[in-house]
């Protein structure tokens, strides 16, 4: 499901703040059409802190579109958590999903605790490469397909996602699943031409900094809105000093970034 965006300020290094009912993360805003051809980042699959009775979901993935359009193609991990007469079930699945299609399973077993790598990566001409690389496991899950992008954006974003049609209704937005923090790093994005030798720039750089090539997008720090639209459910850290890191939180407080 695309981010819809909210009014935002300006933040410090270059950063924007703003929020989303369903994504919380950070986001490379692209001026023109067809700049961005890959991303990737690494994290830690999260453990389940809560019991609260009935199902919730928790997403952490990487992608390239949908913020504010309709394509989008991704990757990640899903948690979701069921809890009937006390008794908590937890599951965990690798998947990919390109709009407006639904998401598709990899092949993948994956468990709180572990550490993995996603990608999506344009290695030929609208030819999509997805891919969830459990590192601790050494096993991998990937699809390839053909698909028209925008390329307008590259995310990795935590994510309560969209469990009924319309997407559009708030209502039909998944309970947030509480975590453990969720740190994201080393994250990058490449612009390079499809099928060319990837050329990774650290994903968090901002157009203010002038050691980053990103002086065509802007980077948005985006904070995820409960149901009411005011209460903030979930926040990013700042980005880490090497611009490629940050920490993902429960509540409205942010937490340290990474060191």
């Amino acid at each position: 499901m695309p981010a819809p965006g909210r009014a935002h300020s300006h933040a410090a290094r270059g950063v924007i703040n703003t929020g989303s009912t369903n994504w919380s993360g950070y986001v490379q805003v692209a001026f023109n059409r067809h700049i961005f051809t890959g991303v990737t980042d690494t994290f830690v699959v999260p453990t389940v802190t809560s019991s609260i009775a009935g199902t919730q979901y928790v997403a952490d993935w990487v992608g390239v579109g949908g913020y504010n359009d309709r394509s989008l193609i991704q990757d990640g991990i899903q948690v979701a958590v069921t809890t009937t007469n006390n008794v908590t079930k937890v599951t965990y699945d690798a998947w990919t999903e390109i709009l407006p299609h639904a998401e598709k399973p990899l092949k993948l077993v994956v468990h709180a605790g572990d550490m993995v790598t996603a990608t999506v990566q344009e290695t030929a001409k609208k030819r999509w490469l997805m891919t969830v690389k459990d590192v601790t496991t050494s096993q991998v899950g990937s699809r390839s397909v053909f698909y028209r992008s925008s390329g307008l954006s590259a995310e990795a974003i935590h994510e309560r996602p969209c469990i009924a049609e319309p997407c559009s209704s708030i209502s039909n937005l998944a309970d947030l699943a509480q975590t453990t923090d969720v740190t994201f790093e080393p994250g990058s994005f490449s612009e390079a031409p499809a099928g060319s030798v990837p050329t990774y720039e650290p994903l968090l750089c901002s157009a203010s900094d002038p050691l980053c090539a990103a002086d065509d997008a802007t980077l948005y720090s985006v904070a995820m809105d409960g149901n009411d639209g005011t209460t903030v459910i979930a926040t990013p850290s700042a980005p880490n000093s090497a611009e490629d890191g940050f920490t993902m939180a429960d509540g409205d407080v942010a937490p340290p970034p990474p060191t």
